[in-house]
């Protein structure tokens, strides 16, 4: 029934900033063909060979909302997946092809649930104005899940499984044992990222015995604090140098003072590493099993992440391996195949919804 359902279907999904993780679309694209269409805006970090990868087109848009001033080229569209609600373009177009077509509206959220005044306003907007606009909510993981059912989504209509890491991509290539005594961050270097108190733990880590090294991938305002004994900074990186020092480094982290879900602790998972994180990292619910593949900081202070710092150091190399082999199995819960489940999944469920 699900490959009569889809032969009737004709999707758009639209990828705001497309990132590496679009490629979880890869089944997808394998079931549709050409009756999927694939829109997007040009990301802030550019990912060399992405449609090549991806095997299909990307219509790029030099602004999101200019959907609405091309709406005519997709009129045929009865099903939308979306990222987001900012955009007027996409709202009207929704709008457009449910008179039209009859068509279900998906949007994606990769928020998480804060508990702020901001997220208390919004709940009053998205019950009066926005809920009606979309059939289903697609999020990442369990955070996105609990804002939607705050904000007023029906349980039933909210999917997990929007996000990932890309096996073709990120995998592991070599064991843990046999990798550096080495930390990696890969990602912005701002404040934002904690990427101030990640120095100040490593050098004051180092300054007290510690042998480790740790290792820097990306760019930003506070690049020029990543240097110091035992700190290796490269700068930005592809891909597919990101998943070769992956490979080569033992401890993942991520403890930024604020973030979505965090791909990238997804992606380090799929390559088989430990994991340092924090509450406010929304793939830390779904990622990281604490003292298992990972460490979950109590706080966001230098103190304890020098703590995590010794504990690894010090870990039992059987413990290590075993941690190494749950961010693997984890991971393959976020694959393309994963993705193309759910949706499959919300796609059937809405279009056997009456």
């Amino acid at each position: 029934m699900t490959e009569l359902l889809s032969a009737q279907i004709k999707p758009i999904v639209f990828w705001e900033g497309f990132p590496a993780c679009g490629l979880l679309l890869k089944e997808v694209v394998r079931h549709f063909g050409n009756d999927l269409v694939i829109m997007a805006t040009r990301p802030a970090v550019p990912f060399e060979n992405l449609e090549a990868l991806l095997e299909h087109k990307i219509i790029w848009l030099e602004n999101a909302d200019d959907i609405w001033e091309r709406r005519s080229e997709f009129s045929d569209r009865n099903f939308v997946v979306h990222t987001g609600w900012n955009h007027k373009g996409w709202l009207q177009f929704d709008q457009y092809v449910k008179r039209k077509n009859n068509a279900k509206v998906v949007v994606v959220v990769d928020n998480n649930f804060k508990k702020n005044i901001r997220q208390f306003l919004g709940a009053f907007y998205f019950r009066l104005v926005l809920k009606n606009y979309f059939d289903a909510v697609f999020v990442p993981g369990r955070e996105g899940q609990k804002l939607m059912r705050f904000l007023g989504m029906q349980a039933n209509k909210i999917y997990v499984g929007n996000y990932g890491a890309y096996e073709k991509i990120y995998k592991d290539t070599h064991a843990i044992e046999h990798r550096n005594n080495e930390f990696l961050y890969v990602g912005q270097l701002n404040k934002r990222k904690s990427v101030d108190i990640l120095i100040e733990a490593f050098k004051a880590y180092r300054k007290t015995g510690g042998r480790w090294n740790l290792r820097i991938l990306g760019s930003g305002e506070l690049a020029n604090l990543c240097e110091g004994d035992g700190i290796i900074f490269e700068g930005f990186t592809q891909p597919h140098k990101v998943v070769e020092k992956m490979n080569q480094a033992k401890v993942f982290l991520l403890i930024s003072r604020e973030d979505h879900w965090g791909t990238v602790v997804c992606e380090a998972a799929a390559c088989g590493m430990n994991l340092i994180t924090t509450e406010t990292v929304g793939a830390t619910m779904d990622i990281v099993r604490n003292n298992i593949n990972g460490i979950v900081l109590d706080a966001i202070s230098a103190q304890c992440l020098i703590d995590a710092f010794n504990y690894y150091e010090q870990l039992d190399e059987n413990l290590l391996i075993n941690g190494s082999k749950v961010s693997k199995g984890i991971a393959q819960g976020y694959d393309s195949y994963s993705y193309y489940t759910a949706f499959m999944k919300i796609m059937y469920d809405l279009k056997s919804r009456k």
